[in-house]
C-alpha cells in the first residue's frame, strides 16, 4: 500500500495530464460503466456556528481502471490561521478489494476540479480565441484556469480578486506557467465585460458580478456551491435567467443539498428543468448545445463527483508509483487475517 503526499502528487501530475481520463470517466458514468454516489456531509453544531464541524465523503468507481475511491474530509468551519487540511482519498482495487493507496487530498482536489472544468469548457466554450475573466487567485482559480487554457485558445485573461497583491502574484505565475497574457484588473465589471468566458473560483458568499454584464454567447462558470448549512451565492439570478442552458455535475445533488442558488431561480421561473443538463449528457452527446451564437451557457460545478477522485487518484497512484519515490506501507497494517475463521467453517461478514 502506498502513502502518497501532496508534494508527490504535484510533482507527478498536472491538470493537463488528467483531462483525457476525466472526459472518459464522465462518458463512462453516462453509459453505466462508472459508478458514483452523491456527496454526503454530516454536521455537528448549529447552523451559523463558526465552529461547525463537518465530516464528508464521496465514492466513485471506474471499471476501465478497476479502482474505487473514497474521499473523506474532516473539518471545522472556523477560519483559523494555520489550520491543516484533513482530507484524503482511499484508493481500492475492485479486483481484489485491496487498499492500493492513501493519498493526501489538497493538491489532488485541485487537479480533479481543474480537469473537470476543462472538460466542460471543451464542449461549452465559444469556438474562437477567447478573452477570459477570472475571479479568484487561490488553488482552485489556478487549477481551473490551467484546465481551461489546456482546451481553449486564450487571447487574454483578466483577473480580479479583493487583494491587489494576490492578483499580481496570480498573473505573474500563470503567465510564466501557461505562456498566455494574464493581466490584473481593478473591478469585477472589467473582468466580465468583453469576456467570452467568465470563471468564478472564489470563497464569496454573495454574487461576485452582475449577470447583466455577461456578453452574448459567453460561457459563465461557477465553482462555488452550497449545502444545507452553507448558502453561498457566487452568481446572481440574472446569470441563470440569461442562460439558454444550465449544466451541472449532478441534478441529484441539487435536491440532496437543497442548493438554493439553482433551486430559487427555478422556482421563480427564470429557468426550467428542461434547460438543466448534467455534464455526463454533454460528453455523451445528449446536450443540444447553443441554438445561436448569442446563447449564453452557464456551467455550475455544484458537487464533487466520486469518479473525479477515482480518476485522478488512479492517475496519481500510477504516476507516483512509476517514479518510485513514494512510501510503501505493509498491507497487513490495513487488513485483518480472518483465515482461521474460514478454516473452522465460519463465514464472517464485514
Amino acid at each position: 500500500m502506498l502513502l502518497i503526499t501532496d508534494d508527490e502528487v504535484s510533482g507527478a501530475l498536472s491538470v493537463r495530464d488528467c483531462i483525457p481520463a476525466m472526459e472518459d470517466a464522465f462518458r463512462d458514468l453516462a453509459d453505466g460503466t462508472a459508478t458514483d454516489t452523491p456527496r454526503e456531509r454530516m454536521f455537528i453544531g448549529a447552523k451559523g456556528d463558526p465552529k461547525l464541524y463537518s465530516l464528508g465523503r464521496q465514492c466513485g468507481a471506474l471499471q476501465r481502471s478497476q479502482v474505487a475511491a473514497l474521499r473523506v474530509m474532516s473539518n471545522r468551519r472556523a477560519k483559523v490561521r494555520g489550520t491543516k487540511d484533513n482530507h484524503f482519498i482511499l484508493l481500492f482495487s475492485t479486483e481484489t478489494g485491496q487498499l492500493l493507496a492513501l493519498i493526501q487530498g489538497f493538491t489532488l482536489s485541485g487537479l480533479r476540479l481543474g480537469a473537470t472544468t476543462a472538460v466542460a469548457a471543451k464542449y461549452l466554450a465559444p469556438a474562437r480565441e477567447l478573452e477570459v475573466g477570472v475571479f479568484g487567485t487561490g488553488k482552485q482559480a489556478r487549477a481551473n484556469f490551467e484546465g481551461i487554457a489546456a482546451v481553449t485558445k486564450i487571447r487574454r485573461a483578466k483577473v480580479f480578486s479583493r487583494s491587489a497583491e494576490h492578483r499580481r502574484e496570480f498573473c505573474d505565475a500563470m503567465e510564466r506557467r501557461l505562456r498566455v497574457s494574464v493581466v490584473p484588473v481593478e473591478s469585477p465589471k472589467e473582468a466580465v465585460v468583453g469576456s467570452d468566458l467568465v470563471l468564478g473560483a472564489t470563497n464569496a458568499n454573495t454574487p461576485i458580478y452582475d449577470g447583466h454584464w455577461l456578453e452574448q454567447g459567453a460561457l459563465a462558470i461557477s465553482l462555488r456551491n452550497s449545502d444545507r448549512f452553507k448558502r453561498p451565492r457566487e452568481f446572481d439570478d440574472t446569470v441563470i435567467q440569461r442562460s439558454a442552458f444550465v449544466v451541472v455535475c449532478s441534478k441529484q445533488q441539487l435536491m440532496h443539498d437543497d442548493q438554493r442558488e439553482i433551486l430559487d431561480p427555478l422556482e421563480k421561473g427564470y429557468t426550467s428543468w428542461e434547460k438543466i443538463y448534467e455534464l455526463t449528457e454533454v460528453v455523451s452527446g445528449k446536450f443540444p448545445g447553443r441554438k445561436t451564437a448569442a446563447d449564453i451557457l452557464f456551467y455550475h460545478s455544484n458537487a464533487g463527483n466520486g469518479i473525479q477522485f477515482a480518476t485522478v487518484g488512479y492517475k496519481a497512484y500510477a504516476a507516483v508509483k512509476k517514479l518510485g519515490n513514494c512510501r510503501e506501507l505493509p498491507d497487513d497494517w490495513f487488513t485483518t487475517d480472518i483465515s482461521s475463521w474460514w478454516e473452522r467453517g465460519y463465514h464472517p461478514t464485514p
